[in-house]
């Protein structure tokens, strides 16, 4: 087993990731996934929607604190006057 750190990396960088390499594993027929022939074409539809969702997961955060500023906003009064 070979496990390297994936350096260079341009967003996430927080999360530690690395890539593992493992050779010459046995792994018992029953085990196996009978579909499973070709992980970099299975997984590359999976990896573009994340990576969408975590877009958009960053402007439903935003639009949220936002929204909460707003509120607050007009809410708040600074010597009985409203600050906005």
């Amino acid at each position: 087993m070979k496990i390297e750190k994936i350096k260079g990396k341009l967003s996430l960088r927080m999360t530690q990731n690395a890539l593992i390499t493992l050779e010459n594993v046995f792994v018992p027929s029953y085990n196996k996934l009978a579909k499973a022939t070709n992980f970099e074409k299975s997984c590359a539809p999976v990896l573009a929607a994340s990576r969408v969702l975590v877009a958009w997961g960053i402007v439903w955060a935003a639009v949220g604190s936002y929204e909460a500023c707003v509120k607050y906003c007009m809410e708040r009064k600074q010597f009985e006057k409203p600050i906005a």
